[in-house]
């Protein structure tokens, strides 16, 4: 019961410590903080595991993995019109890049965390 507990509170301190080291790091305190992609995974991943007749707590987890792709795929579908209205802006194209990826960082975090609750 005690492993259960402790394990994913570990995981998850260790997840937010480097998150916060690289954010310190790159002088970008926000740097892993996107509400639309959190909630969207969140949403999708919640919908998702409502849908399956299996363990809902790995169909969660499975479930934010998909979403963190799919706000991925949305991301570039929006940079890649925003790309072309900015006059191929590199700087933009790097600063928008790096938000594109949090929704699969959240995906897979929230996975490893729920799956060390499971085992």
């Amino acid at each position: 019961m005690i492993k259960k507990t402790i394990s994913p509170i570990i995981i998850f301190l260790i997840l937010v410590g480097a998150c916060f080291e690289v954010s310190r790091a790159v002088a970008a305190p926000l740097l892993f903080i996107d509400f639309p992609s959190i909630l969207i995974v969140l949403v999708i991943a919640a919908l998702y595991s409502y849908s399956r007749d299996q363990s809902h707590l790995e169909e969660f987890a499975n479930g934010a993995v998909y979403a963190g792709w799919l706000v991925l795929l949305i991301g570039l579908i929006g940079l890649s019109i925003q790309f072309t209205k900015t006059d191929l802006d590199f700087k933009f194209l790097m600063e928008a890049n790096s938000v594109l990826w949090l929704g699969v960082f959240y995906g897979y975090s929230i996975k490893l965390i729920l799956r060390t609750i499971k085992n």
